[in-house]
C-alpha cells in the first residue's frame, strides 16, 4: 500500500516528473527543429529555429533576455564549423539562458522554469492566410 500512495504523490515532486518533462521538452525541440526545414530529421536545430523557439515560448522577454542574447548563446554552444545544435547542446543553451531569464532563482529552479516555458509547445504559425 505505501508504494501506491507514493506514486500519486510523485506528481507534485520534480523527481517523479523528470522522465515526462524531458520527453515533452524533446518533443518541443523536435517540432521546432523540423519547422520550415524540408530535409530536417528533428535531431538537430538551426539557429533560425532556435530563435523562433525562444520567441514563441516567451524565453525572450525583452528585458533580461533579448534576441541578441539568444544568438550569442547559440553561437557559443554550437561547434565551430556546425550550423546546428543537438538536443544535448539545446539543453546546455537553455541552462545558459535560464541564468539570465530567472536571475533571482537558483540555477536548478531557473532551468526548471525554462523547461516549463517550452514543454509541449510547437511553432506558432502567424500571418498565414
Amino acid at each position: 500500500k505505501p508504494a501506491k500512495r507514493l506514486s500519486t504523490d510523485s506528481t507534485n515532486s520534480h523527481e517523479g516528473a523528470v522522465a515526462g518533462e524531458i520527453s515533452a521538452l524533446e518533443e518541443a525541440f523536435r517540432k521546432f527543429a523540423v519547422h520550415g526545414e524540408t530535409r530536417a530529421t528533428g535531431k538537430e536545430m538551426h539557429g533560425k529555429n532556435w530563435s523562433k523557439l525562444c520567441k514563441d515560448c516567451h524565453v525572450i522577454d525583452g528585458k533580461n533576455v533579448t534576441t541578441t542574447d539568444v544568438d550569442i548563446v547559440f553561437s557559443k554552444i554550437k561547434g565551430k564549423s556546425c550550423r546546428t545544435i543537438t538536443f544535448d547542446q539545446f539543453k546546455e543553451a537553455l541552462q545558459e539562458l535560464a541564468k539570465k531569464r530567472f536571475k533571482g532563482k537558483s540555477e536548478e529552479e531557473a532551468v526548471q522554469e525554462m523547461y516549463k516555458l517550452i514543454e509541449g509547445k510547437g511553432p506558432v504559425i502567424s500571418g498565414v492566410t
